[in-house]
């Protein structure tokens, strides 16, 4: 996820937001609330030609945490990296990442936007994506993320949104963010240079955070296989 939009080997990046808590500096908006030692396990469901056994992901927030003199809020992610978030009057953004293998968090090039305010349908901001489901079918690396980069745009579309998950609980208010991002591939030679779209939604619940997730990315029949991804919050 902007990841979960927010990371690199899938939708790590998506950790998600309205004013700041009074309480601290890191603890982050309504709409993402950053507190410490909040878990969240969210139910992974894959739909696409090549076949994918369903996951759990759990995040844990962690800290507050000193990096460079500051101090930030942590999200660890289930497989195995942890992201470095600031949370102020400007919204959530990420400032680095730190594997289970690195002895030292890595900085981004540029902080990445998770959400940002103003938390009011048309904010909108950019971040750097991969394709997360788009596969090669005869060639090697099959996977796109690992040659492919484009940027997403993300835009609130709804501050109001009511949501329903699977299990058939509901949760309102929400916002709705969409992302979208185009790739232009050589998909066959029917079609020759195609833009195939990488189109993500979230949605983020006051006082709740990030409770559901999803990504798409159709393209034509051909050398490639792409599909869609859907995680929602489970208790």
């Amino acid at each position: 996820m902007k990841t979960l939009y927010l990371g690199a080997a899938s939708l790590l990046g998506v950790l998600g937001m309205l004013g700041l808590s009074a309480c601290s500096p890191n603890a982050g908006p309504v709409w993402f609330p950053l507190r410490a030692g909040d878990v969240t396990r969210y139910e992974v469901r894959y739909n696409e030609e090549a076949a994918r056994d369903n996951e759990v992901w759990t995040l844990r927030t962690r800290g507050p945490v000193n990096w460079q003199g500051k101090s930030y809020m942590q999200r660890h992610h289930s497989q195995g990296v942890a992201y470095f978030l600031q949370a102020d009057e400007q919204g959530v953004r990420r400032v680095a990442h730190q594997t289970d293998m690195d002895r030292e968090p890595q900085p981004d090039e540029s902080p990445m936007w998770v959400l940002k305010a103003p938390y009011t349908v048309g904010t909108e901001w950019t971040t750097p994506t991969v394709p997360y489901l788009l596969m090669r079918k005869n060639e090697h690396p099959r996977e796109l993320k690992h040659t492919h980069k484009t940027t997403m745009t993300w835009r609130i579309v709804s501050d109001t949104e009511q949501l329903k998950l699977a299990s058939g609980e509901v949760l309102s208010p929400c916002l709705h963010v969409k992302g979208e991002a185009f790739l232009n591939l050589y998909t066959d030679p029917v079609n020759g240079f195609t833009d195939v779209p990488l189109t993500s939604h979230e949605w983020y619940c006051q006082g709740q955070g990030l409770v559901k997730f999803t990504r798409e990315e159709k393209v034509p029949a051909g050398f490639m296989t792409g599909g869609t991804l859907t995680a929602e919050r489970v208790r």
